[in-house]
């Protein structure tokens, strides 16, 4: 059974002692962390430290949404969670790719629900599968910010700038990646949507969440706009059915 880290940031008291209690009390094997604001857990976090940070969004000083930007900054593999009694930043928190948005009080269920999540990602995530020179190896779609291809070589091109070259072709691959997710907006380059930034419409880039640069063919610009708009919007419409779903429970 593999250790799981968790780190929780909310500023009020009873709450936060409530839901180290109810993580505790989810999975035998775990650490847990709690913070009563923002600025104590950015102090403490690095990158790959938690498997799971649950954050509340209204605190003093800093919102749990604004950690979140900054840890997305350099970890785009941590499963984030929101936990509010307000849906107003919903559409952000899927921006930053939080995975649950759970309503306060948050009951056990959800939270064993949440840490079940964080296993099956860790385990069996879904991944791209290729033959490097040190042999075969797994890669989890998320960690994935684009792919290059440049000469007869692809480059994958991971968070943190890190990155890991393989023969091919990307017109032969591409079936490979998930068209829900990946985009190809340029004839060298296929783009991981859900670790976008933003869209610079001066240089006509995709900036990545780690701060790498995605070039978008000149005239297909708006086709590739388009389609980042349509998952966010896809996004916030999985948000909205998971509210109804958890209302009508």
């Amino acid at each position: 059974m593999e250790k799981l880290h968790i780190g929780i940031c909310e500023d009020n008291k009873e709450e936060r002692v409530r839901l180290l209690r109810l993580v505790s009390d989810s999975y035998a094997e775990l650490s847990a962390e709690a913070f009563e604001n923002a600025e104590d857990l950015l102090a403490a976090f690095y990158p790959g430290k938690y498997d799971l940070i649950i954050f509340d969004i209204y605190m003093s000083g800093m919102t749990g949404i604004e950690a979140l930007e900054q840890i997305r900054r350099s970890d785009v593999r941590v499963v984030a969670a929101i936990a509010t009694t307000s849906q107003d930043f919903a559409l952000e928190s899927y921006r930053l790719h939080a995975a649950r948005y759970l309503e306060k009080p948050v009951d056990k269920k959800e939270i064993r629900d949440l840490i079940q999540f964080v296993i099956s990602q860790k385990e069996f995530g879904p991944h791209y599968e290729c033959e490097t020179a040190d042999g075969r190896m797994r890669i989890p779609f998320d960690r994935i910010q684009f792919v290059e291809q440049r000469g007869k070589n692809l480059i994958i091109h991971l968070e943190k700038g890190q990155e890991l070259t393989i023969r091919g072709k990307l017109d032969e691959v591409q079936s490979a990646f998930p068209e829900k997710y990946f985009y190809r907006c340029h004839k060298s380059y296929l783009v991981n949507l859900p670790n976008i930034r933003c869209i610079d419409r001066t240089l006509l880039t995709f900036v990545m969440e780690d701060g790498q640069q995605v070039h978008i063919h000149r005239q297909g610009f708006y086709s590739a706009k388009r389609a980042y708009e349509q998952y966010l919007y896809s996004i916030a419409e999985g948000w909205k059915k998971q509210v109804q779903e958890d209302h009508s429970e």
